[in-house]
C-alpha cells in the first residue's frame, strides 16, 4: 500500500525529468508492459513450483483471452493516454484528475455488476467532480467560481488539451478496465487469478495490441522506420518512468486481489497529499489557493465514498 502510494507520488515528476516529450507514446506503453511482465514473472515463479503448477493447470488462450483481452487493449489505450498526461500537467494537477478514476468505477461497476452507491457517495463523487474542475481551473475561488481563461493558459507544465483532456479520458478508460480487471482476479474460476500471472497475461495482450496499432497507421510505421525507431528521443535515464510505473501496474493488481478497492483508495489518498507536499521541494512550485482547496475536497471525497458504503437491504 505504502509502496503504491509513492509510485503515485513519484511518477509525473520522474517521467517529465526523463522522458522527452517526443518520444513515442505508443512505443513507451509497449516497453512499460514488457517491463510489468518481466516483474510479474520474477514474482511469479518465487512463488514456488506448487503455486505455479496450480495455477497453470487448465490454463488456456482462449479462457485468457476472454478474461484479460479486453482489458488489456483498455490498459494499453489508458497508457497512452496517462504519458501524454504525465507530460503536459504539473504533478498535483495529474493526481488530481486521476482521482476521477473513483467516479468512473464506480460508474461502470454499477453498469457491469449492479453496484449501488449510497447517498453519502454520490455526494462524494459530485465533490469529487467539483474538486477536479478547481485542478483544471475551469472553476476558481479567486474567479468567483467562473472559468479564469488566463490561469488555464498559464499554470506551469499544464496544457488543456495535451494534459488534462488525455488525463480524464484516462480515468474514464481506467475504471471500465478496473472494473473487468477486479472481477477477474477475485472471482475468476471461482477462487480468482493469481495477480502475477493475470499481470502478464494483460502485459503479453496489450503489448501485441500496441505493436499492431503501430503496424497499422501511417504515423506508425513511419515512426519504426526512422533512426532510433520506438526508442527515439530516449536516454539511458528514460527506464526509470517506466519501470516505477510499471512496478506500479504489479502492485495494482496484487492490491485489487488482497486488499480491495477500499484500502487501494487510502493509497490514492496518501498519494495524492506527499505529491503536494513534495512538488514545492522537487520543483520549486508552490500550490495556489485553489489547488489547495481541491486536495482538501479530494480527501473528503474519498473518505465519504470508502467510509459510507450502502446499507444492506
Amino acid at each position: 500500500m505504502v509502496l503504491l502510494a509513492v509510485q503515485y507520488c513519484a511518477q509525473p515528476p520522474l517521467t517529465r525529468k526523463f522522458l522527452d516529450s517526443r518520444a513515442n507514446k505508443k512505443g513507451i506503453t509497449m516497453v512499460e508492459e514488457i517491463v510489468k511482465m518481466g516483474l510479474a514473472l520474477s514474482f511469479f515463479l518465487s512463488c514456488g513450483k506448487d503455486v505455479v503448477a496450480s495455477e497453470l493447470h487448465g490454463w488456456t488462450l482462449s479462457s485468457s483471452l476472454l478474461l484479460a483481452g479486453l482489458p488489456a487493449l483498455l490498459y494499453a489505450t489508458q497508457g497512452v493516454l496517462t504519458y501524454l498526461g504525465y507530460q503536459n500537467t504539473d504533478s498535483v494537477t495529474f493526481n488530481g484528475l486521476n482521482q476521477t478514476k473513483t467516479l468512473s468505477a464506480a460508474l461502470w461497476c454499477f453498469l457491469l455488476m449492479g453496484t449501488r452507491q449510497s447517498i453519502v457517495q454520490i455526494v462524494a463523487l459530485t465533490i469529487l467532480l467539483f474538486s477536479a474542475l478547481l485542478f483544471q481551473g475551469s472553476l476558481s475561488l479567486s474567479g468567483l467560481f467562473s472559468k479564469n481563461v488566463e490561469d488555464v493558459e498559464t499554470r506551469a507544465h499544464t496544457s488543456f488539451r495535451k494534459g488534462i483532456l488525455p488525463c480524464l479520458a484516462a480515468a474514464f478508460i481506467s475504471g471500465l478496465a478496473g472494473a473487468l480487471s477486479q472481477k477477474g482476479v477475485q472471482m475468476a474460476g471461482g477462487k480468482g487469478r493469481n495477480p502475477y500471472l493475470y499481470t502478464m497475461e494483460l502485459g503479453l495482450f496489450s503489448s501485441i495490441s500496441l505493436l499492431i496499432s503501430m503496424f497499422a497507421t501511417k504515423n506508425g510505421r513511419k515512426s519504426l522506420s526512422e533512426e532510433g525507431g520506438i526508442f527515439k528521443h530516449w536516454t539511458p535515464m528514460s527506464i526509470i518512468p517506466i519501470a516505477v510505473r510499471a512496478l506500479g501496474g504489479v502492485l495494482t493488481a496484487l492490491v485489487h486481489k488482497y486488499a480491495g478497492a477500499t484500502r487501494k483508495g487510502f493509497a490514492l489518498i496518501l498519494g495524492l497529499v506527499m505529491t503536494g507536499v513534495t512538488q514545492s521541494m522537487i520543483e520549486g512550485e508552490s500550490l495556489s489557493a485553489d489547488e489547495l482547496l481541491a486536495m482538501v475536497l479530494v480527501i473528503l471525497s474519498s473518505y465519504l465514498h470508502l467510509s459510507y458504503p450502502p446499507m444492506d437491504v
